[in-house]
């Protein structure tokens, strides 16, 4: 979890510029948390709980694509505001 909060902290100290490779970095560290999630979750069984992480994992990771390969401008305000999601995310699991 903390690495991709620290690649998410990367492309985010780049701004105005897209850094690809913090971008990618955040990709692929926030997609190992999304599948360590689901194992959990197959392995404890769901609850509510580890459903709403899940659900904002993926949140994440969509923001942080839109990020990556923005149609217009680059969201960095939702990025920041994604950022925050998964550090509530790290809050939760200690």
């Amino acid at each position: 979890m903390m690495k991709a909060l620290l690649s998410l902290d990367q492309a985010l100290t780049a701004k105005p510029v897209v850094d690809g490779q913090a971008f990618s970095a955040a990709t692929y560290q926030l997609c190992k948390v999304r599948d360590d999630l689901a194992r959990q979750q197959r392995e404890e069984g769901p609850s509510e709980a580890s459903r709403k992480r899940l659900e904002r994992v993926n949140g994440v990771i969509s923001v942080v694509l839109a990020g990556h390969f923005p149609i217009g401008a680059v969201p960095w305000d939702e990025l920041d505001r994604a950022r925050g999601w998964l550090a509530d995310i790290a809050a939760e699991l200690g």
